[in-house]
């Protein structure tokens, strides 16, 4: 089976796209794509989640990754949340959680929503992250990354991107073997850099990397096919596009399925 951990769901109404010319203009488009390149299974959250300033607009944006699930079931909603928002923000924590059954937490993109990652607020959201056991993946870079794991041993990040030049990929996989709560998402750019696969496996391990894609920003079958024809063995294989994944939803209490 074949899981991208890292997919942004269009969403209705919102003029922005994350492609660089629009090719997928709601989610039964990107549905389509995804099936064509092979995917099996999405951990999706929504362009409006991640653009969320309000409390309304992140609750909204929650909810359509989750009515998305209901009407395409291939797809796992992850839900967001905009640290600034404090107290609303850990409301909407719980009620996903709670209510929802949701375990899947990002990509918090601090970058995107206008919040970053050393207030109290985030912290606040990091404790509530590790007592409800969540998954937390996250766009950061490796010094904040390394104090972030260091500060919150256990909570289990996914640190999203390998890098785009040589020592920022080395530094990131380096990271990985130093935090044991930390796994790495291989999406986005470099991905097509000979041993770099290899590398994170070396670091981390095959049971701490995961593929993921950062679709609708970047295309999934590259990614798949670079994994598949990687200097790995088939089981590591098998881990990395899909297992690594469907365990960490398990490990929660969630299937793959809401």
């Amino acid at each position: 089976m074949i899981v991208d951990c890292h997919v942004h769901l269009p969403s209705t109404g919102i003029d922005q796209v994350w492609e660089w010319a629009p090719c997928t203009p709601d989610t039964a488009a990107a549905i389509r794509y995804l099936k064509r390149c092979g995917v099996d299974r999405a951990i999706a959250n929504s362009m409006r989640g991640e653009l969320a300033k309000t409390a309304a607009e992140m609750i909204a944006g929650n909810d359509e990754a989750v009515q998305a699930a209901r009407e395409y079931p291939m797809l796992t909603p992850a839900f967001l949340i905009n640290t600034d928002l404090g107290g609303d923000a850990l409301a909407e924590m719980r009620r996903c959680h709670d209510e929802l059954g949701l375990v899947w937490m990002g990509e918090l993109c601090g970058y995107v929503g206008g919040y970053s990652y050393d207030t109290e607020d985030f912290a606040k959201a990091m404790a509530m992250a590790s007592d409800l056991n969540l998954v937390v993946q996250i766009h950061s870079e490796g010094t904040e990354m390394d104090r972030i794991c260091g500060e919150f041993p256990k909570v289990t990040f996914v640190l999203a991107h390998l890098g785009d030049s040589r020592d920022e990929c080395r530094k990131r996989c380096e990271l990985a073997a130093k935090h044991k709560n930390l796994c790495l998402d291989i999406c986005g750019h470099g991905y097509q850099r000979m041993g770099i696969f290899e590398l994170a496996v070396q670091c981390a391990g095959p049971d701490r990397v995961l593929f993921g894609s950062d679709y609708t920003i970047n295309d999934p079958a590259g990614v798949i096919a670079r994994v598949q024809k990687a200097d790995l063995s088939d089981e590591a294989k098998a881990k990395i596009l899909g297992g690594n994944a469907m365990r960490m939803l398990a490990e929660r209490g969630q299937s793959g399925r809401r």
